[in-house]
């Protein structure tokens, strides 16, 4: 247990439009019933990591509704626990927040009150399961300065691999080159936007770059401190993806459907934990058909659902047929609707005979509360 460690997540602030309008990415609902921020809040807390803060630029108030007091992850403790942290634009540059720098700044108070040795510090929204222990343990074994988390993305296509921080490493796992999200990108270890490092060192980093003006933490502190720091890689080699964009995050909810990367992310050594809610089962109709789906509490089944995940509260009418799409909280799906790679978010309601089609590269979506 890695009580000498505390954990930071900074939501990243890429816009999915419109899924993103009312949310935080973090709190974005993926297979189900779980939040994105569940994946990285459980990896910390599996690895006795009882100091967590949570900061993001925007739309606080899903994500504070979500995750509270961080009781489900065992995290509502009279000393540290879960906090979330509004930045302090008083202590940020100019007044206004430009970069993950900014946020940092504004944060300042908490990293500097908190009496553990190491952090690991999460940039963006990625799903994985991963012992954060072992991590810790081989950066104070390698004498690294700073840890950076990456997967070996070979195979993938340059296009897919251009969305992240790519970096090449030495043979002795030291990184020489970090280039972010190259368009032709040099190398396939594709970096997972998590860091660890002592306490002290990120102090020091967010402190020298505030009074410089730089606001990115990658280009601005990890560039161009690269040959005055001991940078060393850590190879992930389970499943991980980042949801940046409406297909990433589509792709990886319809990647739930696949038993081997279910049973690896859903692991019961390290369970993914998330705020529960008391609602009845989901009942099925005489003529419901229900194939390689998700499907959460309190759903009304009577029509067919096809490989396709469906939040709490869903309904689906007799003669209703959904395929391959994600329909979120509440929604009503009526009779005789035909729906086909589509992302619906809270409270659609899809009337009587209509029909929706998107495509897998370029799924449709359809905003919350929408009435078709």
């Amino acid at each position: 247990m890695r009580r000498d460690t505390m954990g930071i997540i900074l939501t990243s602030n890429d816009r999915i439009p419109p899924i993103t309008d009312i949310r935080a990415n973090s709190a974005l609902p993926i297979a189900g019933r779980y939040r994105i921020i569940d994946f990285v809040l459980s990896c910390m807390a599996n690895s006795g990591i009882t100091n967590i803060g949570v900061a993001t630029e925007a739309n606080y108030s899903s994500l504070m509704d979500h995750i509270k007091s961080g009781k489900p992850w065992d995290l509502d403790r009279k000393n540290w626990g879960l906090n979330i942290l509004p930045p302090n634009l008083e202590k940020v540059s100019y007044g206004s927040i430009k970069g993950n720098i900014d946020i940092l700044a504004g944060i300042s108070d908490f990293i500097h009150r908190s009496q553990q040795t190491y952090v690991i510090l999460s940039l963006g929204n990625s799903i994985y399961n991963i012992d954060f222990e072992e991590v810790v343990k081989n950066h104070i074994e390698s004498q690294a300065d700073v840890t950076i988390l990456y997967k070996d993305m070979k195979g993938m296509p340059e296009r897919e691999i251009s969305r992240f921080t790519t970096l090449e490493l030495d043979k002795e796992n030291r990184i020489t080159d970090i280039e972010v999200q190259p368009y032709y990108p040099k190398s396939s270890l594709a970096s997972m936007d998590v860091y660890v490092m002592e306490k002290a060192l990120l102090e020091s980093i967010v402190d020298e770059c505030s009074a410089r003006g730089d606001r990115d933490f990658v280009k601005d502190a990890l560039v161009k401190k690269m040959t005055g720091l001991r940078i060393y890689g850590y190879e992930y080699t389970g499943y991980t993806d980042k949801i940046d964009s409406l297909k990433a995050y589509y792709r990886n909810n319809m990647n739930f459907l696949n038993s081997d990367i279910r049973r690896e992310l859903f692991n019961p050594k390290n369970p993914i934990y998330t705020k529960t809610k008391d609602q009845s089962p989901t009942k099925y109709g005489s003529d419901a058909s229900v194939q390689n789906s998700f499907i959460s509490d309190g759903c009304v089944i009577e029509g067919t659902v096809i490989n396709s995940v469906l939040s709490r509260g869903v309904k689906v009418a007799k003669g209703a047929v959904i395929k391959n799409s994600i329909i979120m909280q509440d929604s009503v799906i009526e009779e005789d609707v035909e729906l086909s790679h589509v992302v619906f978010d809270k409270e659609v309601n899809i009337t009587k005979g209509r029909k929706l089609i998107g495509q897998e590269s370029y799924p449709l979506a359809i905003s919350k509360g929408t009435k078709i």
